[in-house]
């Protein structure tokens, strides 16, 4: 009924079937009360339903997880970087719609899904990753990333280390004109549309 998932503890997956929202708590409960989540406050989590679960169910057990102290990493809304934190709430992601690559992508390597894309790896120069929804780099992201390539301009592109040689959101992209713009400054980044570019903006 509940199964958690974790890589390196970077981002927990939760696995979860059934309609019983209490006895899927119970049980998550009985998983802190092992410690299981012991200093890990704040840790990114992904919700990935199995089978046919309800929306309400989803919601239920993510305000649950954030109660507890997690960060939901799930899904939402050309290269300028902005100083400001962004303030992002990422929808649930529905499992049917969730891809997860738990390995790192070589050159020449393409991935590409009609949903959602959640790397457990990193992202490395020549590889390409292409969405129609949001991708999620738990890792280094020095490849080509580009969401909502169907046109979905909420899509999001999200990296602990955002390095890309090129990103695109819809039929927007940026790409850094300089060696100082291709390093990331240490912390999780968001890029997004704004306007009529792509922006990218501390995730928190």
């Amino acid at each position: 009924m509940v199964k958690i998932k974790s890589k390196n503890l970077l981002v927990l997956v939760v696995e979860i079937e059934g309609n019983d929202t209490e006895a899927i708590k119970e049980k998550l409960e009985d998983i802190f009360n092992k410690k299981f989540f012991t200093s890990n406050s704040g840790m990114p989590f992904l919700i990935q339903p199995k089978g046919e679960v309800k929306e309400e169910v989803i919601q239920e057990v993510t305000a649950f997880l954030t109660q507890k102290g997690l960060k939901p990493l799930m899904q939402s809304p050309k290269g300028e970087r902005k100083s400001t934190p962004a303030r992002v709430d990422l929808e649930e992601v529905k499992s049917s719609s969730v891809l997860v690559v738990n390995r790192n992508l070589r050159s020449g390597q393409v991935v590409e899904h009609a949903g959602d894309i959640l790397i457990i790896g990193d992202v490395n120069p020549g590889a390409e990753v292409k969405a129609t929804g949001n991708i999620i780099v738990m890792g280094a992201l020095k490849g080509v990333a580009w969401a909502g390539y169907l046109g979905n301009t909420d899509a999001v592109i999200v990296a602990l280390k955002m390095e890309p040689q090129q990103l695109r959101i819809a039929n927007v992209f940026a790409a850094p004109e300089s060696e100082e713009e291709k390093y990331s400054p240490g912390h999780p980044e968001v890029a997004k549309i704004e306007g009529d570019e792509i922006v990218i903006e501390p995730l928190v």
